[in-house]
């Protein structure tokens, strides 16, 4: 079922003003999102800070505790023992402190005087006792083999040293406490090897933020989980909503005044038509060679009854665009076939009218210009087509028809404002044109060692090679039209000739451009 253009335009309408709706809040959704996600590294950035305090606190007093206990490597457990008890009873930190003699453990806080017990052995995780000072975590320890741990450990050259051990609990109480109701993800890990130290979990939320301790070779990373990420944004769009609507309602509602206006404009071309306020103006085309009009363009022109003008520029596209350029054209034949009487031209002479390349294509199209011949007649001159280059040809079987069938007729075509789209020779293929217009952006450019004066050379070139007639557009200067004689082009036009006259006009410019001439021939006799 065909949709009514009534209908077909309110749907339109409609359909630009619901695009034009959600169009902001598209448009502002990334706005929202980095509001969102700025709020989530800030507060990630504020607990990574946080927790990284309290891990420096703990990671701090068991450092001195080590320090305090340097003394004891060596001697005998018995002599040291009772200090590391108490010691470790004092720290709320670590659960036991342990002496190291050449890799082999030999007393411990908890455990007293210990015998044979290689390191390895009894800290699988350390293997053995570094030089200076290392933080390793640990999954299992002798004392306490099913709750993970980390081990700070103080060693010598010699695998002498005292060793804490921290109850990975500690850490997992500090990260927990930030992460309350699962708010944030947080992750403890050693700067350099990145392991892992006991207790929460990868942090690949959003907004990641690292801080990292500059006393203690270890880092935190804070990520906003995916429930408080969403929330943020929740709230983001809740702050933005009153601005979003409100600017969704304006877009709207300009939207709706385009569509308005639009559809006005194009309701105002059909009553134009009935009103009569369409008319055409014809620019002479002149034969350089011998300096005679021997025909004219048509050209289209659109006077409001308050003299206003509407440019063709603006109307013609539009009536393209909404599928009206047909009912436009056929208007435009009735006004040339009215004026033909007042235009005196005969047979030999060239009646150049524009045509669009969809309604080329179109199935009436052949019997629209039977018409325009029959006013013409065949003593009338000859109707040559304009194509505009800038313009799309489809490509079907009933544009190649409709060529070749107006072909048979007589009628000839021009590819106007060559050189100026991007498939010039596409349109040469498509058309066999018997014409090629130049563009007066070309012509202007003669004299000027531009680079449209080259392409206008090729131009000219490739005519010359497919033997097509040329017609040059826009000639304002004696050294334009020169150059352009003087380079085989056969056709001109433009205001150093004449503007574009109305019919009426046109006659009386025609018998005073004879009488200027007669009068020439006359003096020169």
């Amino acid at each position: 079922m065909q949709i009514g253009r009534p209908r077909r335009d309110s749907l339109f309408h409609f359909g630009i003003v619901i695009a034009a709706l959600a169009a902001v809040p598209l448009l502002m959704a990334p706005l929202v999102y980095q509001q969102a996600r700025m709020r989530a590294e800030g507060e990630a950035a504020v607990t990574s800070v946080a927790i990284l305090r309290q891990l420096d606190t703990l990671l701090g007093v068991v450092s001195d505790s080590l320090d305090k206990s340097q003394e004891a490597v060596g001697k005998p457990c018995r002599e040291v023992l009772g200090r590391l008890t108490r010691m470790t009873m004092l720290s709320p930190y670590f659960r036991s402190l342990v002496l190291v003699e050449r890799e082999n453990v030999y007393c411990s806080s908890l455990r007293g005087e210990l015998h044979d017990l290689p390191l390895q052995v009894a800290f699988k995780a350390l293997g053995s006792l570094p030089a200076g000072q290392r933080i390793t975590p640990s999954n299992a320890t002798p004392q306490v083999p099913e709750r993970a741990s980390v081990i700070m450990s103080r060693g010598d050259e010699n695998g002498s040293g005292v060793l804490a051990i921290i109850d990975g609990q500690y850490l997992l109480d500090i990260q927990q406490a930030a992460s309350y109701d699962e708010r944030f993800q947080v992750q403890m890990v050693l700067r350099q090897s990145q392991r892992q130290l006991p207790g929460g979990a990868p942090a690949t939320g959003d907004g990641v933020a690292v801080a990292a301790s500059a006393r203690f070779p270890v880092e935190v990373r804070v990520a906003v989980a995916p429930a408080l990420a969403s929330a943020y944004r929740a709230d983001a769009w809740r702050h933005y909503a009153p601005f979003i609507l409100l600017a969704a309602l304006l877009a709207g509602y300009l939207a709706h005044l385009f569509c308005r206006r639009r559809l006005s404009l194009v309701g105002d071309m059909y009553r134009a038509m009935r009103a009569r306020e369409f008319h055409m103006v014809y620019q002479p085309i002149i034969h350089l060679d011998t300096g005679e009009c021997r025909g004219v363009e048509a050209l289209v022109r659109w006077q409001r009854p308050d003299r206003s003008q509407v440019r063709p520029d603006i109307f013609i596209p539009l009536a393209e665009d909404n599928g009206m350029i047909g009912d436009l054209t056929r208007h435009i034949f009735g006004l040339v076939a009215a004026d033909l009487a007042q235009l005196g031209l005969g047979a030999g002479d060239h009646l150049g009218v524009n045509v669009s390349g969809s309604h080329l294509a179109s199935h009436g199209f052949v019997d629209d210009v039977r018409r325009l011949l029959g006013a013409i007649g065949s003593e009338g001159p000859q109707l040559v087509l304009e194509v505009t280059e800038r313009e799309a040809l489809p490509h079907d079987a009933q544009l190649q028809h409709n060529i070749q069938q107006l072909r048979e007729l007589g009628v000839q075509w021009a590819l106007d404002d060559f050189g100026t789209g991007q498939s010039s020779l596409s349109h040469l293929q498509k058309l066999h044109a018997d014409f090629l217009k130049i563009d007066r952006s070309f012509v202007s450019s003669v004299g000027s060692g531009s680079v449209n004066a080259v392409v206008l050379e090729t131009i000219i070139a490739l005519a010359q090679r497919l033997d097509l007639a040329m017609t040059a557009e826009g000639i304002e200067t004696r050294e334009q039209e020169q150059y352009l004689c003087g380079h085989s082009i056969q056709w001109g036009q433009g205001y150093l000739f004449s503007p574009p006259l109305k019919a009426a006009e046109l006659w009386a410019w025609r018998n005073s451009r004879r009488g200027a001439e007669r009068e020439a021939r006359v003096a020169a006799s």
